[in-house]
């Protein structure tokens, strides 16, 4: 009997849930306390933005090493799971350890690093940084705590001690920053010290639930030539991907900086800030099932993974595809009522921008797939020609139309990769091109038919001015909209449909289990009484 996962997918959506809503309340809690003191805690922005370099440290192996780590965890080869857990460990520490050199040198010369700093605000950048690079090992323990958990699909496990360590962190702001005191250096060694004791936690939950021995977990930390040489290709294929998904993704704002001003970066930023959340959330989706993608190559379940491939493309598509378009018909009023018409020039950023995810449904699984089968010539090609589309067109049509191309032709290259996965999941699936549109594409007509006439409909009522409760009211659209062509699609859509009346057998059996337990136990204590 197959064992089911669909407990731990909504056990991981339901945390993920919590963490957006603690990590809201970070940015309207923390930031105001931490921003009193602008100059100060621009040192302190500028330290933590080398955390960033700590997730690529890592240099592709990890994604690779997640990879076959689900591999042996679905085939009971611990021995090997165990393995592969530590060389990427190993290889992590290695450059986390140059990294921590550069911090330790930036920190004794942080002029270095920040034109005119000096007296008290140099000695705040020391500590920070020394702080950063003595707890850097936590990026290493929470790596391989992401791929223990992660393989076995418990990934909620681990993001509950996080949601618990972020309100330590929340809470603890009120002590170290007040009218009475600015302490930015203890409360940022508070927040190391609780994440390291988190985490600390979190790996001997696992040593124990998961029958990890702790020893000898710690002596595979350790170089394997013949674990390199089985992750290697993919895993230099992932760090090229990386490299080139940086220079795509997260370039722009610098050039256009340099090209435009600060001021077309702040209309930008709005688009990006979208596009950032939207990632986030359709990462959240997708995640869980890599692991699961990766145990049915394990084992050469590929009917398996087959029908889970066209569950999850089906299933998520509304969740992608209906909340990404309704950004995309109201980014006036969502703009105006926002942040004010000043930002009007961020609407027609906003609408393409969000629109670079309308087929996430497809891409997210193709390239979860492409990397679980091990395509690594598709990795190279679709990263090389969306870096060459996008700068050359930029280059090409930057002077007649200016910085609006940035948007543009991010939504081009988007639109052409995910062409391109359309083709590889038609061969993957063993159909064409008509067969996948009528099977996937044609039950989200009628929804997405239903959303734009709803919206087209009502957003000339929506209020343009800037207050909390005119952005309430766009987004309560939004989302109602959305909802009811959502409805529409459970009738629309096969695979939708059997996935939640499986949801809703599996809730009800389950209150049927509880209940009878729970009178079973009734009548024992009558019986005793």
């Amino acid at each position: 009997m197959k064992k089911s996962y669909t407990k731990n997918y909504l056990k991981i959506y339901a945390t993920q849930f919590i963490a957006i809503i603690v990590n809201i309340l970070s940015f309207v809690i923390v930031i105001p306390y931490l921003s009193n003191n602008s100059k100060i805690y621009g040192v302190y922005s500028l330290c933590i933005s080398f955390t960033i370099f700590f997730s690529y440290a890592d240099l592709g192996f990890f994604n690779a090493g997640y990879k076959y780590a689900s591999e042996y965890y679905a085939t009971n080869n611990k021995k090997k799971e165990i393995e592969i857990t530590g060389f990427v460990s190993l290889i992590l520490s290695i450059f986390l350890f140059l990294l921590s050199i550069v911090l330790i040198c930036f920190a004794y010369h942080p002029s270095w690093l920040i034109k005119d700093i000096s007296g008290g605000d140099s000695i705040i950048a020391k500590r920070l940084l020394l702080i950063l690079a003595v707890f850097s090992p936590n990026m290493i323990l929470q790596r391989m705590l992401q791929i223990i958990y992660g393989i076995r699909v418990h990934d909620y496990i681990l993001q509950r001690v996080l949601v618990i360590i972020n309100i330590f962190k929340i809470s603890s702001i009120y002590f170290f920053i007040s009218k009475q005191g600015y302490n930015i250096v203890g409360y940022f060694l508070f927040c190391q010290v609780v994440t390291s004791i988190g985490l600390i936690s979190a790996l001997l939950y696992a040593v124990k639930s998961f029958s990890i021995p702790l020893k000898i977990l710690i002596q595979n930390i350790r170089f394997s030539k013949e674990v390199f040489q089985g992750v290697k290709s993919l895993a230099f294929s992932s760090l090229y991907v990386t490299i080139a998904w940086i220079l795509f993704y997260e370039f722009d704002p610098y050039v256009i900086a340099k090209l435009s001003g600060a001021e077309a970066v702040a209309f930008y930023s709005l688009g990006l800030t979208c596009l950032a959340f939207f990632r986030t959330v359709f990462g959240m989706l997708f995640n869980p099932f890599s692991a699961r993608f990766n145990h049915f190559i394990a084992v050469k379940d590929f009917e398996g993974l087959t029908t889970m491939s066209k569950t999850v493309m089906c299933t998520l598509l509304p969740a992608v595809v209906l909340p990404t378009l309704s950004l995309a018909l109201l980014s006036k009023p969502l703009v105006f009522t926002w942040v004010g018409d000043k930002f009007e020039q961020s609407v027609k950023i906003i609408t393409y921008l969000s629109l670079c995810n309308i087929l996430g449904f497809i891409t997210y699984p193709a390239s979860i797939l492409v990397v679980a089968t091990k395509k690594i010539k598709m990795l190279y090609y679709t990263s090389t020609s969306q870096l060459i589309v996008y700068w050359l067109g930029i280059a090409i049509f930057f002077q007649k139309h200016g910085y609006i191309v940035f948007a543009y032709f991010e939504l081009v290259c988007f639109l052409g990769t995910a062409m391109f996965y359309v083709w590889f999941i038609c061969d993957f699936l063993g159909m064409n091109i008509l067969k996948f549109i009528k099977t996937v594409i044609l039950p989200a007509l009628p929804p997405v038919i239903l959303l734009m006439l709803i919206l087209f409909s009502v957003r000339g009522f929506l209020p343009l001015q800037k207050s909390k409760t005119g952005l309430f009211e766009v987004v309560f659209t939004g989302a109602a909209a959305a909802f009811l062509a959502t409805v529409l699609y459970y009738f629309t859509s096969k695979f939708f449909r059997n996935y939640i009346d499986l949801l809703f057998l599996k809730f009800r059996k389950s209150r049927s289990k509880v209940k009878a337990a729970n009178t079973f136990s009734l009548n024992t204590y009558n019986d005793k009484a």
